[in-house]
């Protein structure tokens, strides 16, 4: 990738302070979800479903050599608010383009969450991320 911004920078300093001592950041990017109730419920429990129904946050997300991480933000600054999916829960990574939004699908054992990538350079720190863990076909 071309040289990294002062945002990008924030958002991979931030997720990267949530990483274990021998855990490597591997890909980061920052978007936001689209609903997906049983999704929503197997990440976040009954606390999640409540957040489709509501306005969706935003979420800077760094896959790892272990987890997808899902760190909850409003605007650029984190809430708090830290979910991991395991890598051996994910399936893979599927990553899809349209005129102005980059969507990636993260395929889980029982459901499909899907974040949306609206603005460069986002959408292509996406499209890599899908690359290191591609659903097998």
């Amino acid at each position: 990738m071309a040289h990294e911004s002062k945002v990008e920078t924030e958002v991979r300093d931030s997720i990267a302070n949530h990483l274990a001592s021998n855990e490597t950041l591997r890909e980061y990017t920052w978007g936001k979800t689209e609903g997906s109730i049983s999704a929503a419920y197997f990440l976040f429990g009954a606390l999640g479903t409540a957040l489709i129904g509501q306005n969706q946050p935003g979420f800077f997300v760094g896959l790892s050599d272990r987890r997808l991480i899902l760190m909850e933000v409003k605007g650029k600054i984190p809430t708090g608010d830290i979910h991991s999916i395991s890598i051996g829960d994910i399936k893979g990574l599927q990553y899809r383009s349209s005129g102005t939004a980059g969507n990636l699908n993260v395929h889980l054992s029982a459901d499909i969450l899907h974040l949306i990538f609206d603005k460069r350079p986002w959408w292509g720190r996406a499209k890599s991320m899908a690359q290191l863990m591609p659903l097998p076909k």
